[in-house]
């Protein structure tokens, strides 16, 4: 879950229809139900739910991802981890936005890349990815601390030590 405040940031203003050329295919509000549509999915953290099929249609032929066999395919291979949702938007904000808007999107291209790096989201997910392995690290050395450095009985120790004085 993101912080609210860089929800709101990513989701606000909504995109209006009236700042982006139609094409000869795809109207003006198409484009903005298409950004807003991505925006509210990377606030609320790439949930499933929200990952329709207008939004993979599209999202499929933008920012040059390609459509990964299916929906299914695509959504596995951005959204399942951090790791994946970190290749996604590096992806997306590295994308040149090539070509015209009454021919392409490129104009919603510009516009959520520019939403997201505002937000910093890159570095967000990366702060939470080093947060994660490091708690992970940190299990499992207390688990092997415990496995292969027992916690000496001091019953046990005061009798071996009488063995080794007896011998």
């Amino acid at each position: 879950m993101l912080p609210a405040s860089i929800e709101r940031a990513l989701v606000t203003p909504p995109l209006e229809p009236a700042s982006f050329r139609p094409t000869k295919w795809s109207s003006a509000e198409d484009k903005a139900k298409f950004g807003n549509g991505l925006l509210r999915f990377i606030a609320k953290d790439a949930p499933k739910a929200l990952f329709t099929d207008f939004l993979y249609e599209r999202l499929s032929n933008t920012f040059g991802h390609i459509a990964h066999h299916n929906k299914s395919g695509f959504y596995q291979y951005f959204f399942e981890t951090t790791t994946n949702k970190i290749a996604f938007l590096r992806e997306t904000v590295q994308h040149p936005c090539y070509g015209d808007p009454e021919y392409t999107f490129s104009d919603v291209e510009r516009v959520v890349i520019s939403r997201l790096k505002q937000t910093n989201l890159i570095a967000l997910y990366e702060a939470t990815l080093v947060s994660s392995k490091v708690a992970a690290e940190r299990t499992e050395l207390t688990r092997l601390k415990a496995k292969y450095e027992p916690v000496p009985n001091p019953t046990i120790a005061r009798h071996q030590a009488d063995l080794f004085e007896t011998i």
